[in-house]
This record gives structure tokens, C-alpha cells and sequence, in this order.
């Protein structure tokens, strides 16, 4: 097979990635990408504009959105695949998601203005941030007033300030997955290794099943940050319940952080995952 490999899971300059649809499917191509879904946070964007160019570009695409929700206060993204696009209701849904995220930042900005009076909610919206810097506007403004010297580096602000995920408003796991399921689509835990505590595997495969009783119908088995301890207890739990299985790289471009360095990271191959068609 000329292109073997399998990333369900890059973030484009629609949302917090660097890279344009065609940069994406450049890279692609040079990583030996057959399938792909761009799944930006909280807005189709992204996978609206890839999609004609991965059709001309012999590449499989899936629509793709990761979405913020909450469970016992904490931020589970879920990644939603193969959906209506032009259901109303849902992206109606994903645009309050988007603006309750957006609007932590205004929350900040009016939380740090106090300790920072260079800070202001009017220089924040009159502010011009590159998207193709990546990350998002408040952290780029951090940089730009001398806060900062690098964009991860503003993320320590949120929680320095209590404007955390369980005081965003997002729905409930249970209530984003039913909401997908109507638009059509296909539910899968993103990247859990990240969210869940991982220290004990035990506990781990536990709370893993416990969440995928919520509705869920995979999981994002292989992904960069996975130990092996990791991605063996997603697969079984994926195998007791016949889950889907998923690979994502989580490229943001320059954006890294602890994402994935490029497109394809990790060479997943179409056979050691399990999707829907």
C-alpha cells in the first residue's frame, strides 16, 4: 500500500494548529497518510476545507470535531467522526461549545487585569493574532505585552486564576454523545492517557470503562503520550466492550507542546485499527 498509515486525529489553523489544509495534506502524503480527519476544537472549519483537497489527493477523509465536555469536573474530549455537517442543531451545539471556550479567555483577561494593568479587555479585542503562529489569541496577546516568552507558557495562567474547565459550562460526556449520535456520528474518548490518571493501570482500565458506559463507542487507542501499559488497557477494554479503535497524532504544527510532532506520528498502519466502514 503506497500511503499505509492512519491519523484520525490533527488540529488545523481553523482552531489552535499552525497548519492549513494543504500543509496537512502535504504532509500527509510525505508521512505516508492514507486517512486522515481534522478534528479541530469545538468547529468544523478545518475538516469542511480538507475535504475536497484529500479527495483530489487520493487520501480518505473523515469529518472530524474534537469536542470539550465534563465529567466530575474534569475535561474529557470527545472526538466526534462521520457526522451530518450540515446538521443544524449540531453545529448550532458546537458554536455555544466554542463560545464557552473562547470565553474563558475574556474571564481570564478580566481575572489578570488586576495584578496586570497593561492587560485590558478592550486591547484584547483589539488585538490581531497570527493564526498561523498557533495556539489561540489570549496566548499570543501574553507574548505580545511581555507576560510571556513562549505560547505554552500562558497556559499556567488558567489555572493560577481558577478559570478552569469545571467552571466552563461545557456539557456532560452523556449529553455530547447524544447530541453526535443524532447528527449521525460516531463517538470516540479522545486520547483518555491524558485525562485519566494513568499511575495505577488498575485504576485506569476501571475509570476507562466506567466512561465508555456514558455512550461511548471507541476510543483513541494509539496516540503519541500512550505508554505501552496504556495503549494494551485501551485495547482491552476496546475488545471486551467491541469498541472502535483509533490512532491520533494530535499535530498542532508549531503549536507542540506535549502534541504530536507531525502528521502520521507513530506509523500506525489501517490494520491495527477499527472504525465503522
Amino acid at each position: 500500500m503506497e500511503r499505509p498509515f492512519v491519523d484520525l486525529h490533527i488540529h488545523s489553523l481553523y482552531s489552535d494548529g499552525s497548519m492549513t489544509p494543504d500543509e496537512i495534506i502535504t504532509a500527509a502524503i510525505e508521512n505516508k497518510v492514507g486517512m486522515l480527519a481534522v478534528a479541530d476544537h469545538d468547529v468544523i472549519g478545518g475538516t469542511l476545507a480538507i475535504r475536497e483537497k484529500c479527495e483530489q489527493s487520493g487520501i480518505k477523509c473523515l469529518p472530524a470535531v474534537e469536542i470539550d465536555t465534563l465529567d466530575n469536573r474534569t475535561n474529557f474530549h470527545i472526538l466526534a467522526y462521520d457526522f451530518d455537517v450540515t446538521n443544524q442543531e449540531f453545529t448550532d451545539f458546537l458554536s455555544h461549545t466554542r463560545f464557552m471556550l473562547d470565553e474563558s479567555n475574556i474571564k481570564l483577561i478580566e481575572a489578570m487585569r488586576h495584578d496586570y494593568p497593561s492587560l485590558s479587555l478592550q486591547d484584547f479585542d483589539d488585538f490581531t493574532y497570527d493564526i498561523h503562529l498557533g495556539g489561540w489569541k489570549a496566548l499570543q496577546y501574553f507574548v505580545a505585552k511581555g507576560l510571556t516568552s513562549t505560547l505554552m507558557e500562558g497556559t499556567k495562567f488558567y489555572s493560577e486564576y481558577g478559570i478552569t474547565s469545571e467552571k466552563s459550562g461545557y456539557s456532560t460526556i452523556h449529553a455530547a454523545v447524544h447530541r453526535i449520535k443524532k447528527a449521525g456520528g460516531y463517538a470516540v474518548l479522545a486520547h483518555p492517557g491524558e485525562i485519566i490518571d494513568t499511575t495505577d493501570i488498575n485504576f485506569f482500565t476501571s475509570e476507562l470503562r466506567r466512561i465508555t458506559e456514558l455512550g461511548i463507542e471507541g476510543i483513541e487507542c494509539y496516540y503519541p503520550s500512550h505508554s505501552e501499559a496504556v495503549t494494551n488497557a485501551c485495547l482491552k477494554v476496546c475488545g471486551e466492550k467491541n469498541l472502535f479503535i483509533t490512532a491520533g497524532s494530535d499535530c498542532h504544527g508549531v503549536f507542540g507542546g506535549r502534541h504530536g510532532a507531525r502528521v502520521g506520528e507513530m506509523d500506525i498502519t489501517a490494520d491495527k485499527i477499527r472504525l465503522w466502514r
